[in-house]
């Protein structure tokens, strides 16, 4: 019989979830992870594993911040995976021909990223107005590939993994968090961190409704004829086209506030492919094999939400990546880990606290 008592469980196995889940085990908690489908087959799956923020410079700075230290973390994480998947993590540099917007400038852009330390280059565009940014160490994951590789990891590790488990309601005790209500009847724990993505506001007590919601993106996926590959990453007006060592490129993605609807619609998919091929013209006539749509966690003032409830003891959040889940997730995973301990933190986290939005 299975155990029904640890010292942490963390509700959702997505990116957030995994890697959390990995962090506090290190510092020797036994921990349990539920997920109410599979592991990592919501938001984390169906991005486009860009691990760098898409227009970078237009984030609030918490959230950069959290981005650009993520993306130094990745190399460690991916070399510390116990796992034969390879998450085909690849440095390609990603190009944007239309990186200045209203009220921005060349000289503000830079100082943002140079603060990120994020390495750029302004080029010469020869059909285009202006200078097209390059992200020299930009990288992409094939992420289907990591979260398996994660759960690969997790289990080598013994951290125990539920899938098909969802949770009902957080337990509470005289104002500790004690557990979990889930559909397998309750587990116990003296800490649980709620990593559920865009379903996580249901499981966080006090939280005004609105704080966190899904944001839909489709996307899709092409296989070009032509040995003429894409060789980075290119992004013009909202679109990015992502290329995989198979030689298939990934496009994406729209921006939709449609509830929990992960609908493909055609017109939108119709408007994606067409400013890809306008972007990569060697994408024309190449086969649409895949199309589909995920729901990200958005947060009402876009910041992610990462600490402890202000009235409830144990009860931790960790959520409200939005497009930067991803690329933040290692960042994240080892802030939360240190916060849990009472360990010093190298980043401010006060930008991240529920206290913002939630009143003890």
């Amino acid at each position: 019989m299975r155990s029904t008592r640890f010292d942490i469980i963390v509700v959702g196995a997505g990116i957030a979830g995994l890697t959390s889940a990995l962090s506090l085990q290190r510092d020797g908690a036994r921990v349990a992870v539920l997920d109410r489908h599979r592991s990592g087959t919501e938001a984390s799956w169906a991005g486009g594993g860009i691990l760098c923020p898409l227009y970078a410079w237009r984030y609030p700075q918490p959230v950069l911040a959290l981005a650009a230290d993520g993306m130094r973390r990745y190399p460690d994480l991916l070399a510390s995976l116990d796992s034969n998947i390879d998450p085909e993590h690849w440095v390609t540099g990603m190009e944007i021909l239309d990186p200045v917007g209203e009220g921005e400038s060349i000289e503000s852009i830079s100082v943002t990223l140079a603060s990120a330390g994020i390495a750029h280059q302004w080029r010469p565009q020869g059909k285009h107005d202006g200078d097209a940014l390059w992200l020299s160490e930009v990288a992409n994951v094939r992420n289907p590939y990591l979260l398996d590789a994660l759960v690969d990891t997790l289990i080598a590790r013994g951290i125990e993994l539920r899938e098909q488990c969802a949770a009902d309601k957080v337990l509470l005790s005289e104002g500790h968090v004690s557990g979990v209500s889930t559909s397998e009847g309750d587990l116990h724990a003296d800490r649980v961190v709620i990593t559920a993505g865009a379903w996580s506001e249901a499981l966080i007590p006090g939280l005004p409704a609105g704080s966190l919601f899904p944001v839909r993106g489709q996307m899709l996926r092409l296989e070009p004829r032509s040995e003429n590959g894409l060789d980075r990453i290119l992004m013009e007006n909202g679109v990015y086209l992502i290329p995989r060592r198979d030689g298939s490129v990934v496009v994406g993605s729209t921006v939709e506030y449609a509830g929990f609807d992960k609908t493909v619609d055609a017109e939108a998919q119709a408007r994606l492919h067409t400013h890809a091929c306008r972007l990569w013209p060697q994408l024309a006539g190449a086969r649409i094999t895949h199309r589909w749509a995920g729901l990200r966690p958005g947060s009402s003032d876009e910041i992610p939400l990462l600490g402890e409830h202000p009235s409830i003891a144990g009860l931790w959040v960790n959520t409200g990546g939005f497009r930067n889940g991803l690329a933040m997730a290692p960042a994240t995973a080892e802030l939360l880990a240190h916060r849990m301990a009472g360990r010093p933190t190298s980043m401010d986290p006060a930008p991240y606290r529920l206290e913002r939005l939630i009143e003890s």
